[in-house]
C-alpha cells in the first residue's frame, strides 16, 4: 500500500496514533491566528488512558465568535449552542443577536464513535476569529471518558490540564488583508482561486482553489458577514483531486464573501488558506 492511501484511511478515520508527549493535552491547532480572519481550526484530543476511551468533548468558546461549521465524522454527532448576546452587534447584513458559547462532539462508543487507547482525533471547525490584535484566547475543554470519568482541561498554561488557547497576531495592513489571500505552508501550492481573491464577479454558483498537485483531502466553506453560505456540495472534487470546491444551489447574492481552506498534502502536511471576494448580483 503507497503512502497516498495509508494518509488517506488515517484521515477518512480522523483518528491517528501515537500523540507525542508534549500535545498530549487538548490543542487547537494551527495555535497561532490572525484576528479577523476566517479561519480553519483541528479541535485536537488524545486519548491519555490505558483502559478507557474518549466518547464525549465539550468545547466552550470566548466571546466575539458569532458562528461556526464543522465537519461530519462518522460514529460523531455534534451539537453548537448559541446564547444570546446582552448588546446586540450591528453589522451591514443587519444585526447580531447571539454567539457561539460552546460546542460539543458525543461519540456513539464503538467504533470511530470513540478514541481508543493510543490514539487522538482532530474536529475541524471552520468559523472568524475575534478581530483582537495580541490577544490570547481560551477554549476551555472537557473530555469524558468511558466509566464516567471528567477531565476538565480549564487550568492555566502550564497546569496539568491547561485550556487550549489560540493567540492572534498583531494587527496588518488592513488593505492588504482585504485582497490578498493568506496561505501557510506551500507543499501542495495553491495555483488559483475562483473567484480571484479581491475581485468582483457576478453570477457566482461555487468557488474552488487548485493545488498544484493532488491532496489527500480537504474541507473548504464560504461565509457572508460572518454566517456560513449553506452548500450544495463541498470538498475534493471526485474527477480532479487536485481542486477543492464549494457549490451552491443557486447563485450568491450580492455581498463580500470569504473563503476558507484547508487542506492535507500527500507529504502530510496541513495547509489552510483564506480568501475574499464581492459579488455584484
Amino acid at each position: 500500500m503507497n503512502s497516498r492511501l495509508i494518509a488517506a484511511a488515517a484521515l477518512a478515520a480522523a483518528t491517528l496514533v501515537f500523540p507525542t508527549i508534549a500535545e498530549a493535552h487538548v490543542t487547537l491547532q494551527p495555535r497561532a491566528q490572525t484576528p479577523g480572519a476566517y479561519t480553519v481550526v483541528a479541535v485536537r484530543v488524545p486519548n491519555e488512558r490505558d483502559a478507557a476511551s474518549t466518547t464525549k468533548l465539550r468545547v466552550e468558546f470566548p466571546d466575539g465568535i458569532y458562528s461556526v461549521s464543522y465537519a461530519a465524522q462518522a460514529g460523531w454527532s455534534v451539537r453548537v449552542k448559541k446564547s444570546p448576546l446582552a448588546t446586540p452587534v450591528q453589522t451591514a447584513d443587519g444585526p447580531i443577536t447571539d454567539h457561539v458559547s460552546s460546542v460539543t462532539f458525543r461519540g456513539s462508543g464503538n467504533g470511530l464513535g470513540r478514541i481508543a487507547p493510543g490514539q487522538f482525533k482532530e474536529f475541524p471547525l471552520s468559523l472568524q476569529m475575534p478581530n483582537t490584535p495580541g490577544a490570547t484566547l481560551a477554549f476551555p475543554a472537557y473530555q469524558w471518558y468511558t466509566g464516567g470519568e471528567l477531565v476538565k482541561w480549564t487550568g492555566a498554561p502550564g497546569s496539568p490540564t491547561p485550556a487550549p488557547t489560540v493567540s492572534l497576531a498583531a494587527p496588518v495592513n488592513a488593505l492588504v488583508a482585504a485582497t490578498t489571500p493568506t496561505a501557510i505552508a506551500a507543499h501542495a501550492p495553491v495555483k488559483s482561486r475562483t473567484p480571484a481573491a479581491g475581485s468582483t464577479a457576478s453570477h457566482v454558483r461555487s468557488v474552488q482553489v487548485r493545488f498544484g498537485e493532488s491532496v489527500v483531502t480537504g474541507l473548504i466553506s464560504v461565509t457572508k458577514g460572518g454566517v456560513p453560505v449553506k452548500a450544495q456540495t463541498s470538498g475534493l472534487k471526485a474527477s480532479d483531486k487536485a481542486i477543492l470546491r464549494e457549490t451552491f444551489a443557486r447563485p450568491l447574492t450580492k455581498g463580500r464573501y470569504a473563503v476558507s481552506w484547508r487542506a492535507l498534502a500527500d507529504d502530510g502536511h496541513h495547509e489552510a488558506g483564506t480568501w475574499t471576494f464581492t459579488v455584484r448580483s
